[in-house]
C-alpha cells in the first residue's frame, strides 16, 4: 500500500512508485492499422487508456499531497485520489490488470479519505466573527451555507446540548411528511450549553430576516432557564469579537458576511452586559406585569450542610456530562479564520450511539444526587433567564414565528425528589405560558423515566431517543404546522432506516 499522509519520506516514495509503475506497464493501446497502398493514412484516435489515466492522477495526487497545507489543497489532493479511483473502476472484467487494478484502487480510497480528513482537520471557514464556542461558531458557518443552498428552513431546532443530540431534524421531515406536510425542511441551531440568553441572542440579535425560519422548537429543560446559575456560555458570548460586532450593528445575512442589521423594532430588546444582568436598549421591549399562573411557586428550603460522610456540595451534573463526552466542552474560539469540524451533520443534528446503562456509567462517573446538584441550587425562574424568555416570545409573536416548546425527558436516574420538586415548578412555569397563548407546549419530561436505553446519559438522550422524539413532535396536532412554500429539492441522504436503526421503542 501507498501510505501518503504519513510522513515525507513515504510521500517522495510515493512519487517513485508512481513513476515506476508508469514506466513499467508501458502503453497497453493497440497499434493503428498500416495505411492502405494508394489511400491516404485516416488519423485514428486511440481510446483513453484507464489504466494510465489512473497512474496519472495518483501522480498527480502524491504531488499536491507534498505541499498541500489549506482545506482546498487537500480537496484537491482527494479530488485527484477519487478520479485515479473511478478510473480503476473503468478496467473492463476481461482486462488482465482488472484484479490488480482493483485491489490498488481499495488503497487509492484509503488515500481519499485520509485526504478528505486533512481538509476537515483545517477547519471551516468563519461566516462571522468568533462568538466565543467553537459549537455556536460552526453552527452559524453552517448555518449560512444550508440557508445559501437550500434557503431559510421552515422549522427551526434551538437548543443547548440536550436538543443538539435530542430531535433529529432528517427523521422529524421525514416523519412530517407522513402526517400530510411533505416538503417542509428542518434544521438544528442547538448550541451546547445555551441557555435562554443564549436562544434570545441568536434569535434577536444574530440572525438577518433573510435568516428566520417559519417556526421554530425549543427544546430544552429546566436547567437553561435557571436564573441563579452561572451562564458561562453567555459570558463567553459577551467577551467575544463576534458579539461586538453585533453591538456595532452587523448580522448573519447571505447579503454579507457580516451585515448592517434590518429594522428590529421589537427584536433589539434589552441587551445583557458582561455581568449577566439586562441592560434597557433604545428598543428595549417593555417588561410586562407578571400573570398569575406565572407567580414562581415558593424555592425548596436550603439543604442542610452535608456531614462528614456526605456528597460533596457543588458537584454539577451538566460538568460531569461534558466530561463524559455527552455534550463537549464549550471553549472560548479565537478570531481565527477557521473553526474546527465536529460530528454535528448537515441539518445541524450531532448524533450520539451511547447507551446509559448505570451500572457502568457510574463506575467512570459520580452519581450526584439532586441536593448537591449546582444545577438547581438555588433555583430560580425569576431573573435575567425569565426575562431573555419572554422577549423571546414577544419577539416571535412579533415575526407572527410560532413558538413550541418541548421539555426534554430525563431518566429515572437523573429524577430523583429533591429534582422533581424543581421540574413541577419548570411544568408549572410552561403551562402558565402556554395558557396564555405565547407557546405551544410539549411536555415529555416523564415519558421515558425506565427506559434508559434511549438515554446517553442520565439527561441526554441518544440517537435512537432523538428519532422517537422526532416522530412524536410530528404526531402532535397541536402544533401549527406551516405547509410548504415549494417543493424542497431533492437532497441525496443516508438511509434512515439504516442511520436510525437501534432499539425499538418499549410501550
Amino acid at each position: 500500500m501507498i501510505h501518503l499522509l504519513t510522513s515525507r519520506g513515504g510521500l517522495a516514495a510515493s512519487v517513485v512508485l508512481g513513476v515506476l509503475i508508469t514506466c513499467c506497464t508501458g502503453s497497453s493501446r493497440p497499434l493503428a492499422p498500416p495505411a492502405v497502398s494508394g489511400q491516404p493514412a485516416t488519423a485514428v484516435s486511440p481510446a483513453p487508456d484507464p489504466w494510465e489515466q489512473a497512474v496519472g492522477e495518483a501522480n498527480r495526487a502524491t504531488q499536491l499531497a507534498a505541499t498541500a497545507t489549506t482545506a482546498a489543497q487537500w480537496q484537491q489532493v482527494a479530488g485527484a485520489w477519487g478520479r485515479s479511483v473511478a478510473q480503476l473502476h473503468d478496467l473492463p472484467t476481461d482486462d488482465p490488470r482488472q484484479v490488480f487494478g482493483q485491489r490498488r484502487a481499495r488503497e487509492y480510497q484509503q488515500n481519499l479519505y485520509l485526504a478528505q480528513q486533512q481538509a476537515a482537520q483545517q477547519g471551516v471557514s468563519r461566516a462571522f466573527p468568533a462568538l466565543g464556542s467553537t459549537v455556536l461558531d460552526e453552527q452559524v458557518s453552517l448555518y449560512r451555507s444550508y440557508v445559501a443552498t437550500l434557503g431559510p428552513p421552515d422549522v427551526l431546532i434551538v437548543g443547548s446540548s440536550r436538543s443538539l443530540q435530542g430531535v433529529d431534524p432528517q427523521v422529524l421531515q421525514q416523519a412530517l411528511a407522513l402526517e400530510g406536510y411533505s416538503g417542509l425542511r428542518v434544521y438544528n441551531f442547538s448550541v451546547n450549553g445555551a441557555t435562554a440568553q443564549v436562544v434570545s441572542f441568536v434569535t434577536r440579535q444574530l440572525l438577518a430576516p433573510d435568516m428566520y425560519p417559519r417556526l421554530i422548537i425549543w427544546a430544552e429543560g429546566s436547567r437553561a432557564l435557571n436564573s441563579s446559575r452561572f451562564d458561562r456560555t453567555f459570558a463567553e458570548i459577551l467577551a467575544s469579537p463576534g458579539y461586538a460586532a453585533v453591538r456595532e450593528g452587523s448580522t448573519l445575512s447571505l447579503a454579507t458576511a457580516i451585515a448592517p442589521p434590518a429594522d428590529k423594532t421589537a427584536a433589539a430588546g434589552p441587551e445583557p452586559d458582561t455581568e449577566g444582568e439586562v441592560t434597557p436598549g433604545p428598543n428595549t421591549v417593555p417588561e410586562p406585569e407578571t400573570p398569575p399562573a406565572l407567580e414562581t411557586p415558593p424555592a425548596l428550603e436550603t439543604p442542610p450542610a452535608p456531614g462528614p460522610d456526605s456528597e460533596p456540595v457543588g458537584e454539577s451534573v451538566e460538568d460531569i456530562e461534558i466530561e463524559a463526552g455527552a455534550s463537549g466542552a464549550v471553549t472560548t474560539a479565537d478570531a481565527a479564520e477557521k473553526t474546527p469540524v465536529s460530528a454535528i451533520n448537515s441539518q445541524g443534528f450531532l448524533a450520539v450511539d451511547d447507551q446509559f446503562n448505570p451500572a457502568l456509567y457510574y463506575r467512570h462517573f459520580p452519581h450526584v444526587r439532586g441536593l448537591y446538584d449546582n444545577d438547581y441550587r438555588p433555583f430560580r425562574l425569576d431573573g435575567v433567564q425569565t426575562v431573555s424568555f419572554e422577549a423571546v416570545t414577544q419577539f416571535l409573536q412579533s415575526q407572527n414565528i410560532p413558538l413550541v416548546f418541548v421539555n426534554l425527558p430525563l431518566s429515572n436516574d437523573y429524577l430523583d425528589g429533591v429534582r422533581m420538586v424543581y421540574e413541577r415548578q419548570f411544568q408549572a412555569f410552561l403551562q402558565g405560558w402556554a395558557n396564555q397563548g405565547s407557546l405551544t407546549l410539549v411536555d415529555l419530561l416523564e415519558i421515558w423515566r425506565w427506559q434508559s436505553h434511549l438515554f446517553a446519559d442520565p439527561s441526554h438522550v441518544n440517537r435512537y431517543g432523538a428519532r422517537e422524539i422526532a416522530r412524536l413532535i410530528a404526531a402532535d396536532s397541536r402544533i401549527p404546522w406551516p405547509q410548504a412554500l415549494s417543493p424542497a429539492p431533492e437532497v441525496p441522504a443516508a438511509d434512515l432506516d439504516t442511520a436510525t436503526a437501534g432499539p425499538e421503542q418499549a410501550d
